[in-house]
């Protein structure tokens, strides 16, 4: 087992290019540069030493500008202040390879223990002004910012779809859509959202743009209700008219 001194020697008797080398490999495998404290590589060396060196070296004016080209090639992390975000980032990018989306379940822990649901929970609280740089990284990633504003879209793209099938947004009771969401209960919740003035005004316009149907069989008499053919709309799992 090395001892700390002989770990830090080897940070300044290696070759800084076979350093470099290392932390490309690790780059390669792990898609990021936030090298583990005990992490040792295929030949034997502690890289997480070697990367807290390049971080000082920098901050002394110790460093080339095209050793710091080099590492920024890597998206090398500079301020170690960073760290804790940077590890949430790059465990949000494996979950984004692995599901295709950004959207962590609340308790979600990833493999090597990392509680990754907690972390992505916390970017959408943070107290004050979330840093430019670090939110566009986010925005990119396709990270939502605002989860109900991406349900609503998402049923509003599930009831655009509809529409486009069959011709109108009179979707029968127990219309199922992906994901297992009832769609017509959907449709019943923007009605009343419109009578209570929750509704804003940019839905309003979207839904109306679809032929949205505000009236309901149950209506007031004087309001005519003419049902659609709900015979070919298949994904029902229960049989109704129309809401």
């Amino acid at each position: 087992m090395k001892d700390l001194d002989t770990k830090m020697e080897e940070t300044t008797s290696t070759p800084w290019d076979q350093w470099f080398e290392m932390l490309t490999a690790f780059k390669a495998e792990k898609g990021h540069c936030l090298v583990p404290h005990n992490y040792k590589t295929p030949e034997g060396y502690f890289l997480w030493y070697w990367v807290q060196k390049m971080c000082r070296d920098k901050a002394r004016g110790e460093l080339s500008e095209d050793q710091i080209e080099r590492l920024n090639s890597l998206e090398f992390v500079w301020d170690l202040h960073d760290l804790p975000w940077e590890k949430g980032f790059a465990a949000l990018q494996a979950y984004k390879a692995e599901y295709g989306n950004c959207l962590v379940p609340d308790g979600y822990v990833t493999k090597d223990n990392y509680p990754l649901g907690l972390w992505a929970w916390k970017q959408r609280y943070f107290d004050g002004n979330y840093p430019r740089d670090k939110y566009h990284r986010l925005a990119e990633l396709g990270y939502v910012w605002d989860l109900r504003e991406y349900a609503w879209d998402c049923m509003y793209a599930a009831l655009e779809a509809y529409q486009k099938e069959y011709g109108d947004c009179l979707v029968p009771e127990g219309y199922m859509v992906e994901g297992g969401v009832d769609l017509s209960m959907w449709v019943t919740k923007q009605r009343l959202d419109l009578a209570h003035n929750y509704l804003t005004q940019a839905k309003l316009s979207k839904l109306n743009r679809l032929g949205f149907c505000w009236a309901t069989a149950d209506d007031l008499p004087h309001v005519l209700f003419v049902p659609g053919d709900n015979s070919k709309k298949s994904n029902v799992s229960t049989s109704s008219g129309p809401l």
